[in-house]
């Protein structure tokens, strides 16, 4: 399940080529949302592919050591280190076996892996594994979990490498890494291969992508006479499109999401705006934000649907 913090961002993004296009059919743009959310799964089951493709990088390049007629056994042994996990070879079975499993293009990448297999050989954990002759499923499991940590959380090769690859991944990483964190469990002698369940049309995240969406461009024309009643001396056509889009996206979740905290859409949308716009936007955006919500409480516009969230 992926956050309303990026359904909020891809929304965003989706609005901001609707902006920038001349096309009236919101079909097209409601199409291009679902399309944007759905590749956030499909780069995560990429990911989740890293240590295979790692293992099969070494086992290559084993194979090519043993293959030569004076073989170098220091250089075998350099690219051992995974010979022993077959964990990671279940989880690629479980891969191939998803619904949505697809053929992914590694190759972007295989000049990198060198690079990335001697940095994880440089790492404590990966040191304390090797002693391992036969780890146990449980030893793998930690392994497993503490590459990925390692890798997304502290090594910014692998992550400008990731956005080469998917220019969206520093957007997407929070869902990735977090469902990456439960791909197994162990119990024993059994493994259990945790993979997210795919992104369905009727989601309830999906759900509110689309109707942010539909809401902000059928709006859009009237939301702009609002927020131009409290910008003083700011025509809206002279706001940055981002503030201005950012502020109409606030306006439907204001007036159309009534299960929304008011607080909670306000935070929001300031953390993106510190994010998507410039950097004096947040405070001319909190401003404006501000002034909407007064005026519009002031008019008995705003209606939540429990105590409290205001």
């Amino acid at each position: 399940m992926i956050s309303r913090r990026l359904v909020r961002i891809k929304t965003l993004q989706t609005l901001y080529s609707w902006n920038q296009s001349e096309e009236t059919d919101l079909s097209v743009f409601s199409k291009e949302l679902y399309s944007r959310i759905q590749e956030v799964h499909d780069f995560y089951l990429f990911l989740l592919d890293f240590p295979y493709q790692l293992q099969q990088f070494a086992l290559d390049k084993q194979e090519v050591e043993k293959n030569k007629y004076y073989p170098d056994k220091s250089k075998i042994e350099h690219y051992s280190l995974l010979n022993n996990s077959p964990l990671i070879g279940k989880i690629h079975q479980a891969l191939l076996a998803h619904d949505e499993y697809t053929t992914f293009d590694w190759s972007a990448l295989n000049g990198q892996m060198d690079g990335f297999y001697t940095t994880l050989k440089s790492w404590e954990f990966t040191t304390d594994y090797s002693f391992f002759l036969e780890p146990n499923l449980q030893q793998q499991k930690e392994f497993i979990d503490q590459l990925f940590y390692a890798f997304i959380e502290t090594n910014e090769e692998f992550n400008n490498a990731l956005e080469e690859v998917n220019p969206s991944w520093y957007d997407d990483m929070p869902f990735a890494f977090r469902e990456i964190q439960r791909i197994s469990s162990v119990d024993g002698d059994r493994v259990k291969i945790n993979i997210a369940p795919s992104i369905q049309p009727k989601d309830e995240e999906v759900l509110m992508g689309a109707q942010l969406l539909s809401k902000t461009i059928n709006n859009s024309k009237s939301y702009e006479e609002l927020i131009g009643t409290v910008t003083e001396n700011w025509d809206p056509s002279r706001i940055a499109v981002m503030d201005l889009l950012i502020l109409k996206l606030t306006l439907t979740e204001f007036l159309h999401f009534p299960d929304v905290p008011l607080k909670v859409t306000i935070n929001e949308y300031l953390e993106i705006t510190k994010n998507y716009s410039t950097p004096n936007s947040s405070k001319f955006v909190n401003g404006i934000m501000d002034k909407l919500r007064i005026d519009l409480e002031g008019k008995c516009e705003i209606k939540k649907s429990a105590r409290g969230l205001k």
